[in-house]
């Protein structure tokens, strides 16, 4: 049984390789930008397959980006598409700066749990690349 869990998760993984990387469509000069992604993962040691899709949408104005997402869990050992539980919506702000010559970008991230209905913990920070 674990070598076909190995063989499984080995052509996920080749297959996500052979693909190419796609980025969120902008509407036109809009500065709204809409997009989702697939994430399919098998845990080789617990057997565990998981399906979860997180379609978001995002605005960037001067600077300053926007955006919002949500994961739909669609498979989950069998499918599922969140039959337990509402998902929670996540909230996003970011502003690009240079900060003593490195790149930084400062941040705020929040979400709602529409099963809760409860805000969730506001985060802030600021990071940095180099």
């Amino acid at each position: 049984m674990k070598f076909a869990a190995i063989a499984v998760a080995s052509a996920l993984a080749l297959a996500a390789c052979a693909g190419t990387e796609a980025e969120a469509a902008e509407l036109g000069a809009t500065g709204i930008s809409i997009g989702a992604e697939l994430d399919n993962r098998y845990n080789v040691d617990q057997e565990q397959m998981t399906t979860t899709l997180t379609p978001s949408a995002g605005y960037n104005i001067a600077g300053f980006g926007l955006s919002a997402e949500m994961d739909f869990v669609l498979y989950d050992n069998e499918f599922t598409l969140n039959n337990d539980e509402l998902p929670t919506l996540d909230f996003g702000a970011e502003y690009g700066m240079t900060l003593g010559g490195l790149n930084a970008t400062v941040y705020g991230e929040t979400g709602y749990d529409l099963e809760a209905e409860d805000m969730q913990d506001v985060e802030v920070g600021v990071s940095f690349k180099f």
